[in-house]
């Protein structure tokens, strides 16, 4: 049998050995290079992501003309109002902790409370979208201020903060007589009080991200609405009809018709109400609501009393408070506003207001789900 041959591989030269050196390095370096730009390109992809999903530090919310709401802001103020709405459902929640509700008064409470705490629940679950809106109103106001050179300064920023924690840098002085000088009450908290409250609150709001500055961001915003709604209420005039009427209330329909049947038989509606009104209010005083405004929040008790003549007894009218009779006593053509009146007169304006700013303005809005920050306190 004839033996095989071997082919034996010559040895490579010196030449041979350093280009398959070269060789084998550059391949090295492609691939090196080829897996820099993949993770380079991996990276960017996924820091996209993680910015789009998470961070979007200037990508807008929503634009109000031509003004962009930064993301980043939105999902800070999110944060924020969370925050401070789960101090305040905190709070609530010791303080029920505490009630003896088998103590009857107690008991009643602690229904209030948990009353409280439904409603902060629901609240809760409504601040991303209502963040936005209110971001949209900040914008707006600032925008109408500027226009009229309103702004707020930081000394005013100083002093809405150090109030709202009950602290007066300069208590106001009450008036001193001849006779009976009065010393002045002191601030509720000391200076001291107020720096140690402030910092410990400021330091609970930097570990859920939120700065002193965009803090006191936020008491600007108030501030600013504050004045302009100072602003536009002092085109509300203080004083407009009124009227005072008295009323019956009672629960049924065929009830107070045949108390009305007993009116027009000449009856006292005053001496009735007192009988068999319902209205704990006015009961006791014969049912006499006092001088009143008209009120659009009760538009079925205003609209039947500012039809009728004085001394008219009016058809039945179902409000919410059941069933009513009225009989107008007094009408004013001109009366001074209270108070509690006049500051609803005020706000109803700058709503007013701050609706026509809304339908002129050109709002771009963008919002998502994706842009609303993860819920870490629940």
């Amino acid at each position: 049998m004839a033996k095989r041959k071997v082919k034996r591989e010559l040895p490579l030269t010196r030449k041979q050995i350093s280009r398959r050196q070269r060789e084998e390095r550059q391949r090295r370096l492609i691939l090196l290079l080829a897996g820099a730009v993949f993770l380079l390109v991996l990276g960017i992809l996924g820091f996209g992501y993680y910015e789009m999903k998470f961070l979007k530090p200037a990508s807008p919310v929503a634009v109000v003309n031509g003004v962009p709401l930064r993301t980043d802001e939105y999902q800070k103020m999110v944060i924020f109002q969370r925050f401070t709405l789960d101090q305040y459902r905190r709070n609530l929640e010791r303080q029920l902790s505490q009630l003896d509700t088998e103590d009857e008064r107690a008991a009643a409470i602690a229904s209030l409370f948990q009353q409280e705490l439904a409603r902060l629940e629901v609240e809760r679950a409504q601040i991303p979208s209502q963040v936005l809106e209110i971001m949209i109103e900040d914008e707006l106001i600032r925008q109408g201020a500027q226009e009229q050179g309103i702004a707020v300064t930081e000394e005013e920023i100083d002093r809405a903060i150090e109030e709202s924690y009950g602290y007066e840098r300069e208590p106001l002085t009450p008036a001193v007589t001849a006779t009976e000088p009065i010393t002045p009450s002191p601030p509720s908290i000391t200076e001291e009080e107020f720096e140690q409250l402030y910092q410990q609150n400021l330091a609970a709001l930097a570990k859920v991200g939120i700065s002193e500055g965009f803090y006191r961001d936020i008491v600007r915003r108030g501030l600013l609405r504050s004045k302009m709604r100072e602003v536009i209420g002092r085109d509300v005039p203080t004083s407009e009809e009124q009227v005072r009427v008295r009323r019956i209330v009672l629960e049924m329909k065929e009830e107070a018709e045949a108390v009305r049947e007993r009116l027009e038989a000449g009856e006292d509606l005053a001496t009735l109400a007192q009988e068999l009104s319902l209205d704990e209010a006015t009961k006791e005083n014969g049912g006499d609501v006092g001088w009143t405004a008209f009120d659009e929040r009760d538009i079925s008790f205003s609209a039947m009393a500012f039809q009728l003549e004085v001394g008219e007894i009016s058809q039945v009218v179902e409000t919410a408070r059941g069933y009513e009779i009225l009989k107008l006593e007094e009408k004013d053509e001109d009366r001074e506003l209270d108070t509690t009146t006049l500051e609803r007169r005020k706000n109803t304006a700058f709503s007013r207001w701050l609706n026509g700013l809304k339908a002129e303005a050109t709002i771009e809005n963008y919002w998502s789900e994706e842009k609303v920050p993860p819920d870490t306190s629940v």
